[in-house]
């Protein structure tokens, strides 16, 4: 693989993101940048200090403010581990919609591009990596699933981490954070028009990362 080669994996929450993009990563011998993790920690750090997620200033400002690390799959909040923290569903809710405010995604739009430009490569998750962060990635994939399986997935994982939510409840919460993803303002959720669409529901975690290392390896050698 050459330097700088850039895969963009874009997708509604719940969608495996994450967790496949961890894998691939490893497969290709190249970075990997949770870009929902900054959104999160800036959520988080918002939440702490009382903030309302739409507060345009101060929420910029806590951007700002703030600095986050990276040390493999974990996650430090100005020195604190909060790889955990970050995951929960008032998280989640909160970082919806704070990460939709201009102030927020400009603070750290220049951050996103630098860790992606890692050396020999990086795969870089979230809701606009393929339109706005990197939009002449050289791989774009647009991972998704059903609200219905996402709910399921989401609900598994939290039993697995000890947290019991209403799957009911974690179905609505996903709907919801749809809507306002797709119909935000600022970067929106759309795919790409040159990103590969990849539908989950029946895929195995193993035959998703495997199409789509075998899709970095065509672009890379066509």
């Amino acid at each position: 693989m050459s330097a700088g080669f850039v895969v963009a994996v874009d997708g509604p929450a719940g969608s495996g993101k994450s967790t496949v993009s961890d894998q691939v990563a490893a497969a290709l011998g190249f970075v990997k940048v949770n870009t929902g993790a900054l959104y999160r920690c800036i959520a988080l750090a918002g939440q702490r200090a009382g903030l309302s997620p739409d507060d345009e200033l101060e929420m910029g400002a806590v951007a700002r403010r703030i600095e986050i690390h990276f040390d493999g799959d974990r996650v430090f909040l100005d020195g604190e581990d909060v790889s955990q923290s970050i995951r929960a569903p008032e998280i989640s809710s909160f970082a919806s919609i704070s990460s939709a405010l201009g102030s927020v995604r400009s603070a750290i739009l220049e951050e996103q591009r630098r860790l992606g430009r890692q050396e020999p490569g990086a795969v870089l998750e979230g809701r606009d990596i393929g339109t706005v962060v990197f939009p002449d990635a050289d791989l774009k994939v647009f991972l998704t699933a059903s609200p219905q399986e996402r709910a399921r997935r989401r609900h598994e994982q939290l039993k697995a981490q000890g947290e019991h939510h209403d799957l009911a409840e974690l179905l609505e919460q996903i709907i919801a954070r749809d809507a306002r993803d797709r119909s935000r303002s600022e970067a929106p959720l759309v795919q790409a028009k040159d990103a590969r669409e990849l539908v989950t529901d029946g895929l195995t975690i193993d035959q998703v990362v495997d199409l789509i290392v075998s899709w970095a390896q065509e672009e890379q050698d066509p």
